[in-house]
């Protein structure tokens, strides 16, 4: 109601009133007036636009007499002059008395023009009264005339960037087209204090689906070797954090995002599940919700796993649904148990096929009926073993997980050396896994000082020990490398606070 009551007051003030001030005029100006005038109108509806979404991604509300914005904006063009929005409209007004021919009608956009400083003045008064930090805003920014001196420095824990905005229209038109998504329990992103939503990370559609379901500006929380090699993280203002360390700088962000109200996005798994279960994890991410202070939404997106699963290069067309959790507070005593137990909800498309099963030996990468390594061939309906002959068509999401237990380390036996073709400091180079360490080339990895595991770009498996990060592409399975060796250090080596996305 209050969107249809705020769209209706600008419908009145940018299309009734020009039409009934400008309606009579012969619009016969002279060239250059005519160039002049077609400037200033278009200038002046991108600058009043702008404002307006900047507003919304902000507040959540439209730069309205009616229902205006509750919170200080100083971004975008707010980071220059208190009312660019007010800004726009009278000089939309001015560059259609220049069209219009009749000159007369100037008198009324001036009468219009000082009615709105008035106005705008009033506003200021109430805004002083009610809004928070509006005073300290007032005294450092000019009112409508822009000043080189005085502005505010753009940061992204301030400032929307208008890449943000336009990034965020362009996914969510991809998303309506290729993966048209039903939104339950949408109202609490209209909390007006910061949140963290916590979200189960299965797919490159999780972020996606997040600007689908909202209109307010937000910051996710991702690795930054991603956000450094993708600009469109940086147009979407991704925090990033430096894995393996504890990275202040991120930290930091976060604080200063969330003291301006703006929520955050945090994926507490820290990476993509292969097989669409939740992964374990690590304590310091229940840790760091606690000390943001402010409430975890969960976040559950159904029917994704089977359209764009982490072994897949490409994604199928269908159909989604994303829903929130209520929030549950940072001191609530039960928080990992809540937000985990919301994320871990069964998903009934988990009973229907992929929709491809190309790649699949990345997640299945030996025969689980004769456990040769390197044998699973998947194609588009499904999967074969060119060892044993054994094939399987078309299985469901809940039966590949259940394929993928089966051949796991712990279920089925491993035989040594465990070999692969991999490409190590550019070369490719024959590896082997052994029972306590890998030849990598003639790189020995004892496993007894690695410190941690993951996967980057789904096809490099990385292990952290002292100095360096020993990293590779591996032609058989990334996963494959992660499961045997974090396997081995927490099992065989017995080390028991070393962390895995499987096995905690």
């Amino acid at each position: 109601m209050r969107i249809a009551i705020s769209v209706a007051e600008l419908a009145v003030t940018w299309i009734i009133i020009p039409f009934l001030l400008f309606s009579g005029a012969p619009f016969s100006a002279g060239l250059g007036l005519t160039i002049v005038g077609s400037i200033i109108v278009i200038l002046s509806l991108l600058l009043a636009i702008y404002s307006a979404l900047v507003v919304y991604y902000w507040s959540g509300r439209l730069p309205t007499v009616i229902y205006g914005p509750e919170k200080t904006v100083q971004s975008g063009p707010y980071r220059f002059v208190r009312h660019p929005f007010n800004l726009g409209y009278i000089l939309f007004l001015f560059g259609l008395g220049l069209l219009s021919g009749n000159y007369w009608t100037l008198l009324y956009v001036a009468v219009i023009g000082a009615v709105i400083v008035v106005y705008s003045l009033l506003q200021e008064k109430l805004a002083l009264k009610r809004i928070e930090g509006y005073e300290d805003y007032k005294e450092k920014i000019p009112f409508m005339i822009p000043n080189p001196g005085r502005k505010i420095p753009f940061d992204k824990s301030t400032s929307i960037p208008w890449q943000f905005i336009v990034a965020s229209f362009v996914v969510k038109l991809v998303i309506l087209i290729v993966l048209p998504s039903k939104v339950k329990n949408a109202r609490v992103l209209r909390e007006k204090k910061p949140f963290v939503l916590a979200l189960a990370h299965q797919t490159h559609f999780d972020g996606p689906l997040i600007f689908y379901s909202t209109w307010r500006y937000l910051r996710f929380v991702g690795t930054a070797i991603y956000v450094d090699r993708l600009g469109l993280l940086n147009w979407l203002a991704v925090i990033p954090v430096r894995r393996y360390a504890v990275d202040t700088s991120a930290i930091r962000q976060m604080l200063s995002t969330i003291k301006q109200g703006v929520p955050l996005g945090i994926a507490p798994e820290a990476a993509r599940s292969w097989d669409g279960r939740l992964l374990h994890t690590k304590r310091e991410i229940w840790k760091l919700f606690r000390m943001l202070k402010i409430p975890v939404i969960p976040v559950k997106f159904y029917g994704v796993q089977r359209l764009w699963p982490r072994w897949a290069k490409i994604f199928a067309l269908g159909t989604s649904t994303v829903e929130f959790g209520d929030p549950v507070e940072a001191d609530d005593p039960q928080l990992e148990e809540k937000v985990m137990g919301f994320l871990a909800k069964e998903d009934p498309t988990f009973k229907l096929p992929y929709r491809n099963y190309k790649r699949i030996e990345k997640l299945i990468w030996r025969c689980p009926s004769c456990g040769a390594v390197a044998s699973i061939n998947g194609f588009k309906t499904g999967f074969s073993c060119s060892s044993c002959g054994k094939s399987w068509t078309k299985p469901t999401v809940n039966e590949v997980i259940q394929l993928h237990d089966r051949i796991m380390p712990g279920s089925m036996g491993l035989s040594f050396p465990i070999k692969d073709e991999v490409i190590f400091n550019g070369e490719r180079v024959t590896a082997n896994m052994y029972e306590d360490h890998a030849m990598i080339g003639d790189y020995r990895l004892d496993y007894s000082v690695v410190k941690n595991s993951s996967i980057e770009k789904s096809i490099e498996p990385v292990f952290g020990i002292a100095n360096e990060m020993v990293s590779f592409v591996s032609t058989t399975s990334a996963l494959m490398w992660q499961e045997v060796v974090d396997f081995q250090i927490k099992f065989r080596l017995k080390k028991e606070n070393y962390h895995t996305d499987l096995w905690g």
